[in-house]
């Protein structure tokens, strides 16, 4: 096991040597910085060595002024654009290099390269930016020694320490916050994977049920009316009206009320369409408050045509469901509209619009509800939210991609 010594070498290492991924306009910057400083030092030292010069200083000012032998300044505008063109141009040569090596160099997931690949376009960065100092608007610099073949070498080593500091710091802070935002994505992406599961999990149950009411319950309750009217033969007029009277509430409660509650359950989308079932659910709450359900021509023809998957047509039904819900538990409606339409921005909207006491400003109320919305939202990848309505309750929006 390596000692907390060893960890901190490497550690070390790393932060010097890298690698890190490739920061070509945080290196221009480092370069042009350096590259400005070492030629304001040059063109000074050397308008100092071919001037008679004087120092003045004025009050309200800590620099000197230089004065040329004709009482003129000895640093043109000529001078100025020189030194800072040339520290553009140098700064220029060493992003362009490492832009190429981060476009052709493998990288990991963090963009980081190998640590021979990186120190290698490390070092020809900062020989280009040294080749850009030396060679391009030197005609300017004609008459500063300095300027020549010899100084590319303490040029470059200059810049391959700014480099190498400025990938550091942007690459140490880049790969930290990269690492951070891949721990969180890891926990988004099982967060959903769980919501899948769960609603998956949820659909199973209530298929079930579903089977087990349009199945067993329905077929034993023929039975029993079978039984019954078996037992009408030959029964006095009073037992034999009691008898069916029975015998049409068993048929009642099988045709209607099991039915109803195993679509209710698990809506069987390829024998009954979204329609029909979202028309029996706003049916199912008739006793408590109207809900009109409307599609427009398009939303109609896109979700009855076959195209829409199981998983589109259940996540739509199910938020309707728990849209429907809240309202009645939470906002006291009356009145709930249910629209489906499809944008001029394309996809599908679905919204839920009541007129309930509505939500206090500042209120968010989550639960198990809008768990359900959220888990069935995140499987085909739709979005929702709610608003105030116009009648003063609550407006639910999603928006669904429609081939989903």
């Amino acid at each position: 096991m390596d000692s907390g010594w060893v960890k901190f070498g490497r550690g070390v290492v790393r932060a010097v040597l890298g690698p890190w991924p490739f920061f070509p306009w945080v290196v221009s910057g480092a370069v042009f910085l350096l590259i400005l400083l070492q030629n304001v030092q040059v063109s000074l030292l050397g308008t100092l060595s071919r001037c008679r010069y004087s120092c003045v200083e004025l009050p309200a000012q800590f620099t000197p002024s230089i004065i040329g032998e004709y009482g003129e300044s000895a640093v043109s505008s000529v001078d100025v654009v020189a030194v800072v063109g040339n520290a553009v141009a140098a700064a220029a040569a060493s992003a362009i290099v490492l832009a190429v090596a981060s476009r052709y160099l493998r990288k990991d997931q963090f963009g980081s390269p190998a640590r021979g690949p990186y120190l290698v376009a490390m070092l020809i960065a900062a020989l280009a930016g040294g080749l850009a100092r030396v060679y391009i608007l030197s005609p300017i610099f004609l008459s500063t020694p300095s300027l020549s073949a010899v100084g590319i070498v303490p040029t470059t080593i200059r810049a391959f320490v700014a480099i190498t500091f400025a990938q550091s710091l942007a690459g140490a802070l880049t790969v930290r916050y990269a690492r951070q935002a891949a721990v969180a994505t890891a926990a988004l992406e099982t967060v959903k994977t769980q919501q899948q599961l769960v609603v998956e999990a949820d659909e199973r149950a209530r298929r079930g049920v579903a089977e087990f009411l349009h199945d067993r319950v329905q077929a034993d309750l023929l039975v029993v009316a079978f039984e019954l009217r078996n037992g009408v033969e030959g029964a006095d007029p009073a037992t034999r009206e009691r008898l069916e009277k029975a015998i049409a509430e068993i048929e009642r409660i099988r045709s209607s009320e099991v039915r109803s509650a195993s679509r209710r359950l698990s809506p069987a989308f390829g024998s009954v369409g979204l329609d029909t079932a979202l028309a029996d659910l706003a049916e199912s709450w008739e006793p408590v408050m109207n809900v009109r359900v409307t599609f427009d021509g398009k939303s109609r023809s896109l979700l009855m045509g076959g195209g829409a998957s199981r998983d589109l047509l259940t996540a739509i039904y199910r938020v309707t469901e728990q849209a429907l819900l809240n309202a009645a538990s939470h906002g006291n409606a009356s009145r709930i509209d249910v629209t489906l339409a499809v944008p001029t921005s394309g996809g599908l909207s679905l919204t839920v619009s009541d007129d309930g006491r509505g939500l206090p400003r500042g209120e968010v109320v989550r639960g198990s509800g809008t768990a359900i919305m959220d888990a069935w939202c995140s499987v085909v990848g739709a979005e929702w939210n709610w608003r105030p309505s116009p009648a003063g309750g609550v407006r639910v929006v999603a928006m669904f991609a429609a081939a989903a």
